[in-house]
C-alpha cells in the first residue's frame, strides 16, 4: 500500500532487506523486494530520497506495476534496501524536480503522471483527487478525465506556476484569504498574492508567519506546540465545532474550509513519525492546521508555501501536466451520479471541460461545506475512446488528510 502524494513525483518503496523492515517496521504498508519479481530491472544504487521527515536510501529499480486493473511497464522505482526511517511507502504524482524527478541516477526524467500517458492508458498526463471530507474512509483518484458530480460551481483552471523559469512543483498563485469568525469577515492583505503548492502528502497548511499569526489570533489562539522543526499551533478541540471559515482565492470562486478540517486530533502514527509517543497532547488539546514558514527559508528555495491536507480535502484538484495547468473547485460531498469527462489537448484540457460545465448543483456552492457523508460513486466505464479510468470502490483511502491506493507489483 501506498501514500499518493503531490508534492513528490516518483514511486519509493521499502525494502524487506533494510535494517528498518527486518526489525518488524513494515508489518503495516507493506514492502517490495525487487529479487522476488520477474519483470524488475536493476538500474543503480544511487536512490537517496528526502523528504520532510522521511528518507530512504538503497537502488533504482525499473518494474510491470499493476493497480485499477492496468499495468503500466517498467516505472522507475526506489528501492529503500539499504537505510528507511518510516512504514510508509510514497507514490508520487507531483510536476518535475520534486523529490525524485530529475535526480542523478534515477531510470528515467518522466514524471508519474508522463509514464502513466505515455504507456496509452489515457490520452493526457493528468490526474483529479477527491480526498472526500476529512475523517472519511474512501476519495477518488481519475486519471485523464473529470468527475463533474465531484465538485460544485466551477472549476477554475490555473496555470501552474514555475520557479526561475522551472515547473518544478505541482504550485499556483494564491491571491486572496479571508476568514469568517461567525460574526464577521475579514481579509488578509499582506504576502499576497503568493507561490503554494498543493500536496496530499502533507496534513497542514503552511502560509507566511504573518498570515498564520494573524489568522491564529483572530481565533484566539496563541499557544505553539514544536515537532521537529516545526511549530504547530494549538488550541480547544471543541473549536472544530466553530461555523467559522477560512477561504482562499485563486482569482475565481473561493475554496472554503471549515474549522472541522482546520483543528484535529492528530492519530498517534503522526505523532509517531515526529518522534513523539501517544499521549503528547493534553486531554482536549488540538492541533490547528494553519501554521507559518520563515520568509527566509521560502526565499532561498528550501522550502514552498503549502496547502496540504486540510485544504484539500475541500477542494475537486486536478492536475494536468501536458498543459502546466491546475483544475480547482469547491468539493462536493454529496454527489450524485458520476459525470466522467475526458480531459484531452484536443478539447482544450481542463479549461475545455471547465468553460462548457459545472459541477453538481446538489452542493453547496460559495458557501461552507455541508458535512452530509455521502458515499463517493464508482466510476462509469468510458471505452476506449475516453481513457479516463478509476481505481475500483475501496481502493483509495482518505484519513486526515491523506489516503492510500492498494498497490500490486
Amino acid at each position: 500500500m501506498v501514500v499518493v502524494d503531490t508534492g513528490s513525483s516518483n514511486l519509493i518503496v521499502n525494502s524487506p532487506k533494510s535494517d528498518f523492515c527486518q526489525a518488524g517496521n513494515c508489518t503495516q504498508y507493506g514492502s517490495y523486494d525487487p529479487t522476488k519479481s520477474d519483470t524488475s530491472k536493476w538500474y543503480n544504487n544511487l536512490m537517496d530520497t528526502h523528504y520532510e521527515i522521511e528518507t530512504q536510501k538503497g537502488a533504482w529499480v525499473t518494474d510491470d506495476v499493476t493497480f485499477g486493473g492496468k499495468t503500466l511497464t517498467q516505472i522507475p522505482i526506489g528501492s529503500g534496501n539499504e537505510s528507511s526511517n518510516s512504514d510508509i511507502n510514497i507514490w508520487g504524482f507531483g510536476g518535475n524536480g520534486q523529490l525524485g524527478a530529475v535526480v542523478p541516477g534515477i531510470p528515467s526524467n518522466d514524471t508519474t503522471l508522463k509514464s502513466i500517458h505515455k504507456s496509452g492508458v489515457i490520452n493526457s498526463a493528468s490526474v483529479s483527487i477527491y480526498l472526500n471530507q476529512t475523517g472519511s474512509e474512501t476519495g477518488s483518484m481519475l486519471f485523464g478525465g473529470v468527475d463533474t458530480s465531484l465538485y460544485t460551481g466551477t472549476l477554475q483552471t490555473l496555470p501552474v506556476v514555475p520557479r526561475d523559469g522551472i515547473y518544478d512543483r505541482l504550485t499556483v498563485n494564491l491571491t486572496t484569504i479571508s476568514y469568517n469568525d461567525g460574526k464577521s469577515t475579514k481579509s488578509i492583505n499582506t504576502h499576497l498574492p503568493t507561490r503554494v503548492m498543493l500536496d496530499t502528502g502533507n496534513f497542514d497548511i503552511k502560509l507566511p508567519l504573518d498570515i498564520a499569526t494573524a489568522i491564529q489570533k483572530s481565533f484566539g489562539i496563541t499557544q505553539q506546540f514544536h515537532l521537529k522543526d516545526y511549530d504547530f499551533a494549538l488550541t480547544a478541540c471543541s473549536m472544530a465545532d466553530s461555523p467559522a471559515v477560512v477561504s482562499f482565492g485563486f482569482g475565481g470562486e473561493l475554496i472554503n474550509v471549515p474549522m472541522s478540517s482546520l483543528v484535529v486530533n492528530p492519530p498517534e502514527s503522526i505523532l509517531a513519525s515526529y518522534g513523539l509517543p501517544p499521549g503528547s497532547l493534553p486531554e482536549g488539546v488540538c492541533l490547528f492546521l494553519i501554521n507559518g514558514f520563515k520568509d527566509e527559508l521560502i526565499e532561498s528555495g528550501q522550502l514552498v508555501y503549502i496547502l496540504g491536507g486540510a485544504f484539500l480535502a475541500n477542494a475537486y484538484f486536478v492536475s494536468d501536466e501536458d498543459s502546466q495547468e491546475v483544475g480547482l473547485a469547491q468539493a462536493n460531498f454529496n454527489p450524485g451520479p458520476s459525470n466522467i469527462l475526458e480531459i484531452a489537448p484536443a478539447n482544450g484540457g481542463i479549461a475545455g471541460i471547465s468553460n462548457s460545465t459545472t459541477g453538481n448543483s446538489t452542493g453547496k456552492p460559495g458557501g461552507t461545506p455541508t458535512p452530509t457523508g455521502g458515499t463517493v460513486p464508482s466510476a462509469t466505464p468510458t471505452g476506449d475512446a475516453n481513457k479516463a479510468w478509476q481505481a475500483p470502490a475501496g481502493w483509495i483511502v482518505a484519513a486526515a488528510g491523506v489516503f492510500s491506493l492498494l498497490l500490486s507489483l
